[in-house]
């Protein structure tokens, strides 16, 4: 990377907590439950929200996606809460031979839900490519450990009904997510080399291909004192290393399939050397990764279809899935 040394930032999330400038939770509470329901699909956008206080998808537009309407969309719910649902967006004309599964991020908070990356999911809706935008709960709102993790499992797996309902091929399927999404994306990729019984294990869907946009790639390390990450896991590294072992990409290479990861420079919320070390700790693994480090970019570039770091994302996935 031109004019950087790429350990430059490796430690730099240890002076500050990078990702708590997304939260207003200084003590967050993870729930306990761990229940997971039996998904359910309708065919048109009838999630209604069940959880107190909570927006209504089913009449709220800031739901669909600009550029696509309701009619696109088909629900697949796996609870009762507004987030425990995966849509699915299919294009109107020109439908890829793919599927691509996103994951929105916010520092797993609850104040965040699949809306968070509607841009992206419009813009490859767009062109061609079957979307399922999954949701999750976030910590403090029966997220944490280990729902936030067998939620988005839950959620993923809902692509293998959407294939069998829709024609889509499940053995084309991309999982990508950026910054929280980024995190849980890359270890979803993983979750067939998960010890049985671990939250997540048994994945119904496999993907073919993986890839994280301005992602937290290694909690482990780089976040062991941010609330966010506290949260997520129920404590730090060094009280429930247990926890980290099985829910830290960086952790869980080998992945066995092709991988992308793309950060900015300028990032300032997740820093890109969580990029570096995911792509050297896979890279040794065996993995192939390609990496993308775009000087100047910030945090929200990763997200944004005409920004500098998506486009990169978009050549590699046609690339793969041509």
């Amino acid at each position: 990377m031109p004019g950087l040394d790429r350990r430059a930032l490796l430690g730099l999330a240890l002076s500050g907590g990078v990702l708590a400038g997304c939260s207003g939770t200084d003590d967050p509470e993870p729930a306990a439950t761990t229940a997971t329901p039996t998904p359910t699909a309708t065919s048109t956008a009838t999630a209604t929200a069940t959880a107190t206080g909570a927006p209504d998808a089913e009449t709220d537009p800031t739901f669909v996606p600009t550029g696509l309407s309701a009619a696109q969309r088909t629900v697949y719910r796996y609870g009762d809460h507004y987030r425990q649902v995966s849509d699915l967006w299919l294009p109107t004309v020109g439908r890829r031979d793919a599927f691509v599964v996103v994951v929105h991020g916010g520092g797993w908070e609850p104040g965040y839900d699949r809306r968070d990356i509607n841009d992206l999911v419009g813009d490859l809706v767009a062109r061609g490519y079957p979307v399922l935008n999954v949701d999750y709960r976030g910590y403090g709102d029966g997220g944490g450990w280990p729902t936030t993790f067998t939620d988005t499992a839950t959620a993923v797996d809902l692509a293998a009904d959407a294939a069998a309902q829709h024609s889509l091929p499940l053995d084309r399927v991309c999982i990508a997510g950026h910054s929280a999404g980024g995190h849980l994306a890359m270890w979803a990729a993983s979750r067939r080399t998960l010890p049985a019984g671990a939250p997540g294990a048994d994945p119904e869907v496999t993907p073919a291909l993986a890839a994280s946009l301005s992602g937290v790639l290694h909690p482990s390390v780089a976040y062991g004192e941010d609330a966010n990450v506290v949260g997520l896991f129920g404590g730090s590294p060094a009280e429930v290393d247990d926890r980290f072992a099985l829910g830290d990409p960086s952790r869980r290479a080998p992945y066995g399939i092709p991988l992308w990861a793309g950060a900015g420079t300028a990032d300032e919320v997740v820093p890109y050397s969580q990029t570096e070390f995911f792509v050297d700790t896979v890279t040794a693994a065996g993995d192939t990764v390609e990496e993308q480090l775009v000087d100047g970019a910030d945090h929200v570039a990763g997200k944004e279809p005409d920004g500098p770091i998506v486009p990169l994302f978009r050549v590699w996935l046609e690339g793969r899935l041509a």
